[in-house]
């Protein structure tokens, strides 16, 4: 068997405000674009037994090109209603579950990875966090993600800042976005249907999917 390749996340900034449900929330979120954008079966997330959280999508499966910080051409280019668009929610994710002592792994058709400290290449003085890579699950669908260490108020958090799993509901739709009939809670503001503030004085609630310059 040969031995795990390693690869450098060069993370020079970690996110100190980010709590697990904002790791979370990213990985909700790539699995939810990769379903939009392969037209794939619907994104599981289960809280299992003993502190584990998984998430599914069917998509075609991370690769190790996916823990580089980058622009992501296809979600620029793609239809309205993907979420992350410039490739930093990854990372940050994982140095944030990392920092918080939560256990990844991530299986796909592309390999199994997890994460682990190492020395930097040239640089025996200097330890960074590093990706693990080892071999996949041949002819397997979209990519699964196994977080050890949460608990079901972390996923509930996560969850929550989405409208896919609000149940708010469309009321009218605008060439800027949609207008939405509120919870019971204060309205929300949503962009490309993730959170992004409360107003205690709308009447109703909003996803903004256009976003122009103004």
């Amino acid at each position: 068997m040969s031995e795990p390749q390693l690869f450098d996340l060069n993370i020079e900034e970690v996110l100190e405000h980010w709590e697990i449900e904002h790791g979370i929330r990213e990985l909700i979120a790539n699995a939810l674009d990769e379903q939009l954008l392969t037209s794939t079966a619907d994104v599981e997330i289960n809280e299992g037994a003993e502190a584990v959280c998984r998430v599914r999508d069917f998509g075609r499966g991370l690769s190790i090109e996916h823990f580089t910080l980058s622009e992501n051409v296809e979600k620029l280019q793609a239809p309205e209603g993907v979420i992350g668009k410039f490739g930093v929610g990854l990372k940050d994710a994982l140095a944030t579950f990392y920092r918080r002592g939560v256990g990844v792994t991530i299986i796909s058709a592309h390999g199994t990875f997890r994460l682990r400290e190492a020395h930097k290449h040239n640089f025996e003085g200097i330890t960074t966090l590093h990706v693990e890579r080892s071999p996949g699950i041949d002819g397997m669908a979209g990519t699964e993600v196994l977080l050890d260490g949460v608990d079901q108020e972390d996923v509930a958090k996560a969850k929550a800042l989405f409208l896919r799993f609000s149940g708010e509901q469309i009321i009218e739709r605008t060439a800027y976005g949609e207008v939405l009939r509120k919870g019971p809670w204060d309205a929300r503001v949503y962009i490309s249907g993730v959170l992004a503030s409360e107003e205690k004085n709308f009447l109703f609630s909003y996803n903004i999917t256009s976003l122009t310059e103004g």
